[in-house]
């Protein structure tokens, strides 16, 4: 790939791979390290990436990769998505108080999940990644990513109430 169709490359996915890192690392400036690992990797193993209509996971799994390289190499506490501050930014809902209500209960549920439900339901909802690509970035069977979330969504209707 040549430089200027790889810097469009990062410019589109840039934003995706800075908030996967951050997830795991949570500090901005080791994101941005970790981000900058990704997107050099990304630059090495494009070229052999062999279904291009998977780039979201090949990139997931990169980034996901590089932020646990970097807590290895500066010795830090594995942060798990579990424990980790999510950066979803919140509609506003003016109308109806009956939403922000169910809104905030969500984001609670979501933030008591367990590390691996966790992921799953962002990979699913924020990343918008198929079941097809969380299985290959997660290295877990189709059944299983729907397993989860079945489980995860049910969770989240029991916890929020009616």
């Amino acid at each position: 790939m040549d430089s200027p169709a790889f810097e469009a490359f990062v410019r589109e996915h840039q934003r995706m791979v800075f908030a996967i890192a951050k997830q795991y690392v949570k500090e901005d400036h080791a994101a941005d390290d970790v981000t900058q690992e990704a997107f050099i990797r990304a630059y090495r193993g494009i070229d052999g990436l062999r279904d291009k209509g998977y780039v979201k996971t090949w990139l997931y799994s990169l980034t996901r990769n590089a932020a646990i390289d970097w807590l290895r190499a500066h010795k830090r506490k594995f942060v798990s998505i579990e424990e980790s501050e999510i950066d979803v930014a919140q509609p506003v809902v003016e109308e109806n108080d009956d939403k922000a209500d169910m809104l905030d209960a969500v984001m609670k549920v979501l933030e008591g999940l367990r590390q691996d439900y966790r992921e799953i339901i962002l990979m699913r909802y924020i990343e918008k990644l198929t079941y097809q690509q969380i299985a290959e970035a997660l290295n877990m069977t189709v059944g299983a990513v729907g397993e989860k979330l079945h489980r995860v969504r049910n969770m989240i209707i029991e916890r929020c109430g009616p």
